[in-house]
Order: structure tokens, then C-alpha cells, then sequence
């Protein structure tokens, strides 16, 4: 399920990806304060917070996982505030919101709870949050690593922020092995028979992709919707171009 919700959880263990969850894990348990994921768009990052949150929770850690695009340092700290069961008061100031939080997150540490903050979109701020990341790594500090930030965006241009990442973690494009055994995995998924789906259309398609997740994703997800609503329809190469073309898949 990279870039795109479908209707169960599915998730793509390429070595690539499996790799990077395994090192986001490892700063979450080691209690690390901050880890940057890395990847162009489209290499699956949503997804993997996705997972490494579904991993942590499995372990007990609460998680928050929040979008980042378009918010500022208040409205971010007001996220985090809901996703940590915080209900502030309209009128409090950013100070505040920053000691609401600092206060739940130590009560948490004193039970013997570790919180891991997932942030994506990192690089689609409005404003630069460096420096509230600086503050939950100060309460890492006060509560021996109960806290832990991972962050993903396609890149990180904060020299403190690069120095702070405890691990370089750097999503890459899939191989073109990854590439088939993703359609062909996700198709299944899809329950689409495999009848309906021709060698060259799966060919087709991981041509198109070029390694990225998102694309396959909905790729797959366009075959899956025309063999749905086409009784005895064969997908092709032809009829792939044909259904991307009309659909302006890019």
C-alpha cells in the first residue's frame, strides 16, 4: 500500500523496505531522539511510517503519526497535543502547548511508556519546526529516550537536524525485480484473476513505473477497477496504455 489507501493493510517486504523499517524500529526501541527517512517521491515513505507505526503499536509504544504538510510550529504542536489526548485550551499560548506536552510525555516515561512521534512530509512545513524537534529531543533526554522522532521527507536541510539523526535511512526506488513481484503481489491482493492480467501488461506496467511505488500502486489499482466493471475483459498491453492514457495516468 504505497501511496495510496486501499481498503485492508498491505505492505510490499522488499529488501529495500524491509531494511528501512528494521532501522526505524531499532531507534524506536534503542530510544534514540530522532531519525530522518529519505526518499524521492513516490519510494513508499507514507507507507512505512504506516508500518513502522503498526510495529510499535504491536510492541506496546503509543505512536503518533502526523502530516506535516502545510503546518507551522503552532499548528504542528497543536496535532501533537490531539494525538497524544492533550485537550489545551484555545487561548493558550505556543509556550504553553510546549510545557502541556513535555508534562504528558515525562508522566508517560514514569510509567515505563515509550511515545514514538512519526512525522511525515517533512519538507512541506510552512514553517521551519527544527525547533520543536530540539525540544522533544531535550525530553528524550529527561526521560532516557521515552521519546523518539521519526521524520520523512525527500530531503533534510538542516544541518543540526542531519547531525541529530542517529541513523541515515534512505528509501530507494524498487529494483525491477521489486518492481514485478509488486504487481504481481498487489494484483493478487486485489483478488484480480491472474487470467485477466497478460505477461506483457505486467511488463507494461513495470515499465511505466519506474521503480515507484505510487505509481504501481495505482497502476494495479486501475487494472483492478477496469477488470471489475468489465466482464471477460483481458488486459493487455494495449488496453493498459489505453485505460492510463484516458485516465492521464503520468
Amino acid at each position: 500500500m504505497f501511496g495510496q489507501a486501499i481498503e485492508k493493510p498491505w505492505f510490499f517486504s522488499s529488501s529495500v523496505h524491509t531494511e528501512a523499517v528494521s532501522r526505524l524500529l531499532y531507534v524506536a526501541e534503542q530510544g534514540e531522539p530522532f531519525v530522518f527517512l529519505q526518499g524521492d517521491h513516490g519510494c513508499g515513505k507514507s507507507t512505512l511510517l504506516k508500518q513502522v507505526q503498526a510495529e510499535c503499536s504491536r510492541y506496546g509504544h503509543s505512536t503518533v503519526l502526523i502530516n506535516l504538510a502545510a503546518l507551522d510550529q503552532v499548528a504542528f504542536l497543536w496535532h501533537l497535543c490531539g494525538g497524544l489526548s492533550i485537550v489545551p485550551r484555545v487561548e493558550q499560548s505556543q509556550t504553553q502547548l510546549m510545557s502541556a506536552i513535555r508534562d504528558e510525555l515525562v508522566g508517560r516515561s514514569l510509567c515505563n511508556h515509550r511515545t514514538v512521534i512519526l512525522l511525515d512530509d517533512f519538507a512541506r512545513t510552512a514553517e521551519d519546526i527544527a525547533p520543536i524537534i530540539d525540544f522533544l529531543s531535550a525530553i528524550n533526554q529527561q526521560t532516557d529516550g521515552a521519546v523518539s522522532v521519526i521524520a520523512a521527507g525527500e530531503s533534510v536541510t538542516s544541518p543540526e537536524l542531519q547531525r541529530l539523526s542517529a541513523l541515515k535511512v534512505h528509501l530507494r526506488r524498487l529494483t525491477e525485480a521489486d518492481t514485478n513481484a509488486f504487481a504481481l503481489e498487489f494484483l493478487q491482493f486485489l483478488a484480480v484473476p491472474p487470467e485477466t492480467v497478460t505477461g506483457d501488461a505486467v511488463a507494461a506496467i513495470v515499465e511505466r513505473a519506474q521503480g515507484s511505488a505510487a505509481q504501481l500502486t495505482r497502476l494495479c489499482q486501475l487494472v483492478s477497477v477496469a477488470v471489475e466493471a468489465t466482464p471477460n475483459l483481458v488486459v493487455d498491453a494495449e488496453v493498459l496504455a489505453v485505460l492510463t492514457d484516458e485516465i492521464l495516468v503520468a
